[in-house]
């Protein structure tokens, strides 16, 4: 048994198609709260809970032993044929805590899943309302729906084309409020009208009565850092939507689920949208889960026309998935998660701003609650960013890793080539001790990763 562990310490990456292939991945035995431990002892302290999924913490029992208690019961069934307890209580759940309107859920198995149901679900309402030219989503740049085809149309990340451009449907872009990069003298101030007016402009070049609806993040994740919106923007936008006659989507895959410090970002930010996606942390890592949520009176439509929703997959309200967003849930509640997040949140903030911004080649630093991102450039009165080919972040990315500081990474942001950046999102049961860690760590790696290597 010794030499079969030391071997699998040894080599981890025998049949494994690994997305990095010029790097060995430790492997991990287990984890505790905001930490993952490898074969080695290694420690690493998750300050991304993966990518911003492990909400609950990891090895959480009551959590765990939920989902185990469903899967004797029974793991799956289809959802085109049956429906289930669990699920139910899930759906209720969530659309007693969602934005006014909301008042039906699907289940899937991840975000990317979810935002497609979410496009085919408007595109279907449009079809059964006699508006079959509706065809045009809108979305932003810098953002990021999803990586099957049609989300990663919508992601307005330009280097996926390099590989994908020929495979991707052509959308509409406007641009997305970003604070470091969006050239305005008060962004506050002036951003929600600056930002609602490309978007204006964008709606009546391609013609209002060819669009079927608009996505957002209502707090950017990745692609730009958890940049917040500026005050008033989304009720400007859904303003125009209505008078428009156009549909909103929230994606909030990343943001949801706690992670602003409220449960939906969207109310955080003014958002009533007719279509909402989840993921991610609304089963914290614990099962493959995401969340569709949709108007009644939208249903209603569908029901009277066609008479179904026309979309399913294989895990479609799989009770093994929805047992682990309703133990979430709970666990949230028990554990007063929610504003756990919202307190600890603000302290994190404020911490990173106290010791990163000071620290040369740092740009910005931005976020909301338990979600934060910092930009690195190497002109600071410029704001220049790095020459991609130079690949900052992926450098200090490793250093970190070496340090036992788990993050994630972003590039292109700033030119659609160019631009580097650290997403910071830890499991939302952080202690107010692990962020003095995590920050001390993080602020000690970066000004020896600069003052070493550039």
């Amino acid at each position: 048994m010794r030499d079969e562990a030391e071997q699998t310490v040894r080599y981890p990456q025998g049949h494994v198609l690994l997305r990095n292939l010029a790097r060995t991945f430790p492997v991990v035995t287990h984890g505790e709260g905001v930490y993952l431990f490898d074969a080695r002892g290694k420690r690493y302290l998750d300050a991304s809970a993966g990518a911003l999924v492990a909400s609950v913490g990891h090895g959480n029992r009551e959590v765990a032993d939920r989902i185990h208690e469903q899967l004797l019961r029974v793991a799956y069934v289809n959802g085109t044929h049956f429906t289930t307890e669990v699920t139910e209580q899930l759906a209720s759940r969530l659309c007693a805590l969602a934005p006014p309107g909301l008042e039906r859920a699907a289940f899937l198995g991840s975000g990317s899943e979810a935002v497609e149901a979410a496009v085919k679900f408007v595109r279907q309402l449009w079809v059964e309302r006699s508006q079959p030219q509706r065809t045009k989503v809108i979305a932003r740049v810098p953002g990021y729906h999803g990586n099957t085809l049609y989300a990663l149309s919508l992601s307005g990340r330009p280097h996926y084309k390099t590989f994908f451009g020929p495979m991707l449907a052509e959308v509409v872009t406007t641009a997305a409020p970003y604070p470091y990069r969006s050239g305005l003298e008060d962004y506050e101030r002036d951003g929600a009208e600056h930002y609602a007016r490309l978007l204006e402009e964008t709606l009546r070049r391609e013609g209002p009565d060819t669009i079927a609806a608009f996505i957002a993040e209502p707090v950017i994740g990745s692609s730009a850092g958890a940049s917040p919106p500026p005050p008033g923007y989304f009720e400007r936008v859904s303003a125009l939507c209505r008078e428009y006659g156009i549909l909103t989507i929230a994606d909030e895959v990343m943001c949801g689920c706690g992670r602003t410090g409220r449960f939906f970002a969207s109310e955080r930010v003014g958002f009533t949208p007719d279509v909402l996606v989840l993921g991610k942390g609304i089963s914290g890592g614990y099962a493959p889960l995401s969340a569709l949520l949709v108007r009644q009176t939208h249903l209603e439509e569908l029901r009277q026309g066609s008479g179904g929703f026309m979309h399913a997959q294989t895990y479609l309200q799989a009770p093994a998935m929805t047992a682990a967003g309703l133990a979430v849930l709970d666990y949230y509640k028990r554990h007063a998660l929610v504003d756990h997040a919202a307190r600890v949140g603000a302290y994190l903030q404020r911490r990173l701003r106290e010791a990163l911004l000071p620290l040369p080649f740092v740009g910005s630093v931005q976020g909301v609650g338990l979600m934060a991102g910092v930009e690195f450039v190497e002109e600071t009165s410029r704001r220049l960013p790095f020459p991609r080919a130079r690949k900052v972040v992926e450098g200090l990315l490793a250093e970190l890793f070496e340090r036992g500081l788990v993050l994630w990474s972003n590039t292109g942001h700033a030119d659609g080539t160019n631009g580097d950046l650290l997403m910071i999102g830890p499991p939302l049961v952080i202690t107010e001790a692990e962020v003095d860690e995590l920050v001390d760590t993080l602020a000690d790696g970066i000004h020896h990763f600069f003052r070493e290597d550039r």
